[in-house]
């Protein structure tokens, strides 16, 4: 029996298969458990998959992972195929216990690449809450740290990559913003009350930035702009960097901003409304 786990991370194979049934078993395709069943069966279940065409498994496993949290452990088993794991695990399942006739039937090597070949060609996610794959892998994700010409430089030579500016309307209008053609306003503050915008996930996917589009945060001096991309984190957005001395940058002796450091700073491109 082979055993993939941690997320895909772990590949073993295990001469004793006696916990390849581990807890409670039923067929993914008609799962009925109860409280009584887990607290029976030491808060694990196995699913069983009969056909690789059944995803109800899937749906299953991701409503007990929600209500249950971290705690209760479940395995996936039966006729699965490799590109099926990586969404076993963004549906909840701790584990993927497979026979040697599966393993062998598709190749070793195509089950220890399951999890990180072509990821978005296996799954899409269209909901706005952080899925439960991105819950657990937010550690993994960094905020990088460019200043403003570096932040430039970058975003030339990407072809995807967005600059989002999260300054106030008043910012953009009285002080000027990046003229810059894949570049978008959205207000992480807003004016004139510098509440939170209570929209601003909602208002980053309507303007069709994705999980895995690029983004370069920008506000005044770098501040807004890495609370912004820690919320977008959050939310399981996964190329996020902080401009870190933003569109105006840091004051000078005088009290000045624009001279020191950023955007206007840097000479790069810019108008006002």
């Amino acid at each position: 029996m082979w055993v993939l786990k941690e997320q895909g991370a772990r590949f073993e194979h295990r001469a004793d298969s006696s916990d390849s049934a581990a807890g409670l078993t039923v067929d993914a395709g008609e799962p009925c458990l109860d409280e009584q069943s887990f607290a029976n069966e030491g808060n694990c279940v196995t699913l069983n998959f009969p056909s690789s065409h059944d995803g109800r498994g899937f749906s299953f496993a991701k409503r007990v992972r929600r209500e249950r949290g971290e705690g209760v452990r479940i395995i996936a088993t039966g006729n699965l195929i490799p590109d099926q794991a990586r969404m076993a695990f963004q549906c909840g399942f701790s584990e993927i216990h497979l026979s040697d006739e599966l393993v062998s039937r598709h190749g070793e090597t195509a089950w220890r690449a399951a999890t990180t070949v072509a990821p978005d060609a296996l799954y899409t996610k269209s909901g706005k809450a952080p899925s439960i794959w991105d819950a657990r892998h937010q550690h993994s994700v960094k905020i990088k740290s460019l200043t403003s010409a570096e932040a430039f430089e970058d975003l030339q030579r990407s072809a995807k990559g967005v600059l989002l500016d999260v300054r106030t309307s008043a910012e953009w209008q009285f002080v000027g913003r990046p003229a810059f053609e894949r570049s978008v306003g959205i207000q992480w503050q807003t004016f004139p009350y510098a509440s939170q915008n209570p929209n601003f996930l909602d208002e980053v996917a309507d303007a069709g930035l994705t999980q895995e589009t690029p983004i370069y945060v920008l506000c005044r001096s770098g501040v807004r702009s890495l609370a912004a991309a820690q919320a977008l984190k959050a939310a399981g957005y996964k190329d996020l960097t902080n401009v870190s001395d933003g569109f105006e940058g840091a004051k000078n002796a005088s009290g000045r901003r624009g001279i020191l450091n950023g955007w206007k700073a840097a000479h790069l491109p810019w108008n006002q409304d």
